[in-house]
């Protein structure tokens, strides 16, 4: 397959404590296609300044047992192609669903992949159609790779940290959430997690890493262009560090409320527009942290994979006045924006009638056991960072890494704290969805904390 890189190994041999096997392919768009992060599909890609991935991972414990992580340079993806995939990959390396995480990096520079999401908008063309066509292809033909190339590894993790994020809910001159600010003593996570595999007895690892940011700094300084953002920044100078033949393979985190820091203008309170510059410095402290983090020792793991998936429901509070969706089509009218008049008209209809309005959702949320010492949660949408330090404290002694943007795309995730104060990822970022304007409503940090508690208890008993 055209674009593809895999560990060609033999097979792993009897009695090997884990085993692994990895693989990338290229997933860069046609030029034309629609442009994703943007709310509407309005803006056509020009141009591509760097390749867009996807890297597949295949680890097996001594029992046989299989664990998927496909990471993708997108903005996320829609439920049914996500279930497409994770039902393929099950069939295809015989694992069990609850062992595949499709994680996505939520580069704003990639292609629109969410149209089912957003109210308003136009079917989909036929390059879109086709793009997601051969997405599945080439996902599935890096699964096959990495399935035969599985051979004896070593398993370690390590941890970091970087000063990549900041958190972007500061408050205006009034006290009020409005807009995105920068907030440099608001929660953040600079947590960096690794996880090394060494083939025994020899060969080019693979290299595993974590952290919370929004990919957003390409879009700052050219908003036509396809790139992987810093993430993909990162792994190349990662691969310059240490090997070309190095497989290196980024996972977003939580990172619902995080922007770059090399945006912030804290003198002035506010993000600035972008420059290649700083797509270059988030690159270099993250690459950096990664690399410092594999200087220090390691946790060797010892795999006993077992997972847990679920999809608590999550309840959504009132939708804000009509009178919302009014001034939104007297401004789109006046300022000829299709979009936000498609977007208002949606909505109105929906007034009108009373119905369409979704009460809640059932959000994809999934634990993951990769050894006695240490855990994945992965968490479907955009869980704001908050998230994080709830479930390590529900989930405690568990030593968990957390996973965002995983399974499929749904909306921002705020914690119950957040939901009085509004502001973008409350309020704001809801209004163009299709299933509700609504904000969520208190009860869904119970929902969460007991589905995990149950996902928990359900790896425990099928423990022999």
């Amino acid at each position: 397959m055209p674009g593809l890189r895999l560990c060609a190994a033999p097979a792993a041999g009897a009695g090997a404590a884990a085993a692994a096997g990895w693989a990338e392919v290229e997933i860069t768009p046609p030029l034309g296609i629609a442009l994703g992060g943007r709310g509407g599909a309005q803006t056509a890609a020009n141009k591509v300044l760097d390749p867009l991935y996807a890297h597949v991972l295949c680890l097996r414990d001594d029992h046989g047992k299989g664990f998927v992580l496909v990471s993708l340079d997108l903005i996320g993806l829609p439920h049914d192609l996500s279930d497409r995939l994770r039902a393929r990959l099950v069939q295809e390396l015989g694992v069990e669903w609850n062992l595949v995480v499709l994680n996505a990096s939520h580069t704003h520079s990639g292609p629109y992949m969410l149209r089912s999401l957003m109210a308003g908008i136009d079917p989909a063309p036929r390059t879109e159609v086709d793009y997601f066509s051969a997405l599945e292809t080439k996902v599935i033909g890096a699964a096959r790779a990495a399935g035969r190339a599985m051979r004896p590894v070593r398993v370690e993790t390590f941890q970091g940290s970087a000063r990549v994020g900041i958190n972007r809910r500061g408050k205006n001159k009034q006290g009020q959430n409005a807009g995105m600010l920068p907030d440099m003593n608001g929660p953040r996570d600079d947590r960096v997690w690794v996880m090394k595999l060494t083939p025994e007895p020899g060969g080019p690892p693979a290299i595993v890493f974590s952290c919370a940011c929004h990919a957003v700094i390409t879009y700052g300084f050219d908003y036509a262009a396809l790139s992987a953002d810093f993430p993909g920044a990162a792994r190349n100078l990662l691969r310059e560090a240490l090997g070309p033949k190095t497989h290196v393979q980024f996972v977003q985190g939580f990172a619902g409320d995080i922007r770059p820091r090399a945006l912030a203008d804290l003198e002035n309170g506010r993000f600035r527009k972008a420059t290649p510059a700083d797509l270059e410095h988030a690159a270099r402290e993250l690459s950096g942290a990664v690399l410092a983090a594999l200087k220090a020792p390691g946790e060797k793991l010892s795999l006993d994979l077992a997972g847990a998936s679920d999809r608590p429901f999550l309840p959504r509070g009132q939708a804000p006045p009509r009178e919302r969706y009014e001034k939104m089509r007297a401004a789109a009218l006046a300022q000829t924006n299709a979009y936000r008049l498609a977007v208002a008209d949606y909505w109105l209809k929906r007034y009108d009638s009373g119905e369409g309005f979704a009460r809640g959702d059932a959000w994809p949320l999934g634990l993951i056991r990769l050894s006695e010492n240490q855990w994945i949660v992965h968490c479907g949408g955009e869980p704001c960072t908050e998230w994080r330090a709830k479930m390590a404290r529900w989930l405690a002694p568990l030593n968990i890494v957390t996973w965002g943007y995983s399974q499929e795309a749904r909306s921002y995730l705020p914690t119950e704290a957040m939901l009085p104060e509004g502001g973008y990822e409350v309020l704001d970022s809801n209004q163009g969805r299709e299933s509700t304007p609504a904000p969520f409503a208190p009860g869904i940090e119970r929902a969460v904390r007991e589905s995990l508690l149950r996902q928990l208890a359900f790896i425990r008993a099928g423990t022999p």
